[in-house]
C-alpha cells in the first residue's frame, strides 16, 4: 500500500488532536497554514505556508505533494476548503455545497424553511445600507455574519437606531460580506453532538450550555453533558438532525449543532449547525468521555477512506458526563494565581489550559469567545456529579487581578 499523506486545513488548537492522532497511527502528516504561533506546526511532517482561502493553490500544492486525504475539525472556517480540495482530487469527503448548507448560516436557514425545521424568522443581509424595513418581526432582533465563528460581529438589536452600526460590523466580520437578521428566542441553549455517514445521523449526546451574564455578547460559559432537557425535546431535536442529514446527505462528518429550548411552551429553535465537531475539545475530550466513542477517530478513518461500521461503533455507545469551564478575567494586572497544580492531581479534572495566564500580564475585555480563559475539562458518572465537580474546581482556583483603580477582583465564572 502507498503511504497515506493527510493534509489538515489549518493548524489552530482545535486541529492539534487530530493531528497527534494521526502521527500516534504512524500518518504522515501536513497542514496548511499562515505563518505564525499555530500550535499543530510543530507537529507537522510538512508546513504548506498559504491562507486557507486560497483554495487552487492549495489543490495544487496537494496534487504535487501526492496528499492522500484531507481532514479539519473544530473550526467552521476550514470546512469549506477541506470540502474543495477532496472535491477537486476525488478524495474521501463531502463537496463544497454540502459544507456550505450546514457553515453558511443563510443557506443553513432557507434549508430548514424548506424541510420543515424550525429557524427564527430571518432574512439575508448583503448592503450596509439596510434599514430592516423588509424584516416582518418585532424586536429584538439579532445581527450576525453569515460566515463567522467564536461569537464575533454578532450584535442584539434593541432600538432601530442601532441597527445599520450592527450591520456594518456583521458584514465587516465575513468573507463573502454578507449577514443574517433574524428574530431573539428565548430558550435554553442545548448542543447536540452527532455523525452522519451517506445522510444517516448518529446522535453521539446532549448538552446544556451556560453563557456569561455579559451585556450584548454572546458568550459560552460551560456546555455540560448530559443534557436535562425534557427527553421529548431533546427527540424533536434528534428528528430535526436527522431530517437536515436526509437532505444534504453528506458523505461522512461530525456535526455540532445548536438549539434553543423553550420547556414552558415546548418550542424549539435552532440556531445554527456546523459539519464539524464542537470546539473547546468538544468532539476530541468531552464526546469521548460522555459515550465512550472516539468520534475522531471515525473521523479520520472515514477521510483516510478506511472501511468503519459505524452502526457497530455506535452500538457501544455509553452513559456519563463531562465538561467544559471557561471564566473571564475582570480588566485589569494579574497580581495572584493560586491552585492550578492542585486541580490537575484531581482524578476528574482531565484538561487545565492556562498557559496563556501569568502574573503581571495585562486583561483585556471580553469582547468575543475566542477570549474566555481555560478550558478546565473535567469528568463524572453522570450530571449531579458534573455539578459538584465543577464547584470544586471553582473553589480551588484563586487569581486576582488589580484593577485601574486600584481594586482587586476574582475570577467571573458566569
Amino acid at each position: 500500500m502507498p503511504e497515506q499523506k493527510l493534509l489538515v486545513i489549518g493548524a489552530g488548537i482545535g486541529q492539534v488532536p487530530i493531528l497527534e492522532k494521526a502521527r500516534q497511527s504512524g500518518i504522515h502528516t501536513c497542514v496548511v497554514t499562515l505563518p505564525g504561533n499555530q500550535p499543530g506546526i510543530a507537529l507537522a511532517d510538512e508546513v504548506f505556508y498559504r491562507d486557507i482561502y486560497d483554495r487552487d493553490a492549495i489543490v495544487r500544492w496537494s496534487k504535487e505533494n501526492g496528499v492522500t486525504a484531507v481532514i479539519s475539525d473544530q473550526n467552521d472556517l476550514m470546512n469549506p476548503t477541506v470540502a474543495y480540495v477532496a472535491e477537486k482530487l476525488g478524495l474521501p469527503g463531502n463537496s463544497f455545497a454540502q459544507v456550505l448548507a450546514y457553515t453558511n448560516k443563510n443557506r443553513y436557514r432557507e434549508i430548514c424553511d424548506r424541510i420543515g425545521n424550525p429557524v427564527p424568522r430571518h432574512i439575508a443581509i448583503t448592503d450596509a445600507s439596510s434599514d430592516g424595513h423588509a424584516f416582518a418581526c418585532p424586536l429584538p432582533w439579532i445581527v450576525k455574519p453569515a460566515d463567522s465563528q467564536s461569537s464575533v460581529g454578532i450584535t442584539k438589536i434593541e432600538k432601530m437606531e442601532d441597527l445599520q452600526p450592527a450591520i456594518a460590523k456583521a458584514l465587516a466580520h465575513s468573507k463573502t460580506k454578507s449577514a443574517i437578521l433574524e428574530e431573539f428566542f428565548v430558550g435554553q441553549e442545548v448542543v447536540c453532538e452527532g455523525f452522519i455517514e451517506n445522510g444517516r445521523y448518529y446522535l453521539l449526546a446532549f448538552a446544556d450550555r451556560r453563557y456569561f451574564s455579559l451585556q450584548n455578547a454572546f458568550i459560552p460559559a460551560q456546555s455540560l453533558f448530559p443534557s436535562t432537557v425534557r427527553p421529548d425535546l431533546l427527540g424533536q431535536i434528534r428528528a430535526c438532525e436527522q431530517k437536515f442529514a436526509e437532505y444534504v446527505h453528506p458523505s461522512f462528518g461530525i456535526v455540532h449543532s445548536e438549539y434553543l429550548v423553550n420547556e414552558e411552551t415546548g418550542e424549539i429553535c435552532v440556531v445554527e449547525s456546523a459539519l464539524r465537531g464542537g470546539g473547546v475539545y468538544i468532539s476530541s475530550h468531552l464526546v469521548p468521555l460522555a459515550t465512550g466513542i472516539d468520534i475522531n477517530e471515525v473521523l479520520l478513518e472515514k477521510a483516510l477512506g478506511n472501511k468503519v461500521d459505524v452502526e457497530e461503533v455506535f452500538s457501544k455507545r455509553k452513559a456519563a458526563a463531562a465538561a467544559y469551564i471557561c471564566f473571564y478575567l475582570p480588566e485589569g494586572t494579574i497580581r495572584r494565581i493560586e491552585g492550578v497544580e492542585e486541580l490537575k492531581k484531581l482524578p476528574f479534572v482531565r484538561m487545565v489550559c492556562m498557559d496563556d495566564i501569568r502574573i503581571g500580564e495585562t486583561t483585556q475585555p471580553m469582547i468575543h469567545k475566542g477570549m474566555r480563559k481555560g478550558p478546565i475539562l473535567i469528568c463524572g458518572n453522570d450530571r449531579a456529579e458534573i455539578e459538584k465537580n465543577i464547584e470544586a474546581v471553582q473553589n480551588i482556583l484563586k487569581i486576582e487581578v488589580e484593577a485601574p483603580d486600584g481594586e482587586i477582583c476574582g475570577i467571573v465564572w458566569e
